[in-house]
């Protein structure tokens, strides 16, 4: 059996179709998710600030090299006469103090025999003389022979004392430094023959300490003689000493491939010995200008740097230029504003304009 459903006219479906829009439309106004987009928050970023601050910085070359002696100033002890070595009281790199015993010598033998010679002709010179006046007194001599008897012995006393000045006749003597020093070489033992004119150790005074160091050419032309510098020994770094350029060579060492700057030390350094290995910290330049973090300088895709400013509230990107870098800090020029704070921490997220939240 078939069943015949009843139809609606078109005013009951509207009726019926009415209150679901209406429910729609009021669903439609409660989420408006689902009929359009959310208006975006407002972007910011939590950023750190400081006051631009103007500033000086160096810029500093650190060179290593090692502390020697001024080879103008050191002493080599040596004999004029042939000398035999008894005892050698001092060794290498040995601080010795001015009149302390350095070595102990006696005149070779068979090297005094000019030194008895001398002494033969004073006694023969003295004794003539005598006896020319004891004839001139019995008018048996010429005043002129009396003369000539005197210039003779005049003459042998000047070989005994030039004789006597070369440590001849001496016997055994002791050879005492003659300043404060370090002794930076041996070059005898005890038992060895001496010729004249032989080193038998050398000295160097305890001022006038040097040390050199090896620079690139590009640094040693920026170098003046008479600039300081600071020194530190390699292995003692908190040690610090004060230091004055006082030459740059004129050529590059064939060994080292570097140019050698010679520093002289302060008179009250104390501790560097000849040998010890040291660092020295010279500058090059000196530059004043705007000093800010290093951190706050960041570069874009094309390399400029740049920083970010508070201007208010918003970010301001400000293009500068690197002048100089020293540690922690960076020297920088540019149309920086004085007045608004720099974005130190931060800022590598920023763009320009994004709202600031600053840090407190």
């Amino acid at each position: 059996m078939m069943m015949s459903l009843p139809c609606a006219s078109p005013d009951h479906l509207l009726r019926r179709l009415r209150p679901l829009a209406l429910l729609g439309l009021v669903l439609a106004t409660a989420v408006p998710g689902r009929t359009q987009a959310a208006a975006a928050p407002a972007v910011s970023v939590l950023a750190q600030v400081a006051p631009l601050r103007q500033g000086q910085l160096a810029q500093t070359v650190h060179a290593l090299g090692s502390v020697t002696t001024a080879s103008s100033r050191n002493l080599t002890i040596v004999f004029p006469r042939q000398v035999q070595v008894r005892r050698v009281l001092v060794r290498t790199g040995q601080r010795v103090k001015q009149g302390q015993p350095l070595m102990t010598v006696q005149t070779a033998p068979g090297a005094d025999l000019a030194y008895t010679q001398a002494q033969n002709a004073v006694r023969y010179a003295q004794a003539d003389l005598q006896r020319v006046q004891q004839l001139a007194a019995q008018q048996l001599a010429t005043e002129t022979q009396v003369n000539a008897a005197r210039k003779t012995l005049a003459d042998a006393q000047a070989q005994l004392a030039a004789t006597q000045q070369q440590g001849m006749g001496s016997g055994v003597r002791q050879t005492m430094a003659p300043f404060a020093g370090v002794v930076t070489a041996v070059q005898t033992t005890p038992g060895a023959l001496l010729g004249p004119g032989s080193a038998a150790l050398t000295l160097a005074p305890s001022a006038g300490l040097q040390a050199v160091v090896g620079v690139t050419p590009e640094v040693a032309a920026a170098l003046v003689a008479g600039q300081p510098a600071r020194l530190q020994p390699v292995f003692d770094p908190d040690k610090t000493d004060t230091a004055t350029v006082l030459s740059i060579a004129g050529v590059v060492d064939p060994q080292s491939h570097l140019v050698n700057v010679t520093l002289a030390l302060s008179p009250q350094t104390k501790g560097l010995l000849p040998g010890l290995a040291v660092q020295a910290q010279m500058d090059l330049r000196h530059w004043r200008g705007w000093v800010v973090p290093r951190q706050a300088v960041l570069r874009d895709a094309s390399g400029q740097a740049y920083v970010f400013q508070d201007d208010h509230g918003k970010a301001r990107r400000v293009n500068v230029k690197i002048e100089l870098d020293q540690a922690e800090h960076t020297g920088v020029s540019g149309p920086l504003n004085p007045g608004l704070p720099l974005v130190v921490l931060g800022n590598d997220e920023l763009r320009p304009g994004m709202a600031l939240r600053v840090a407190k």
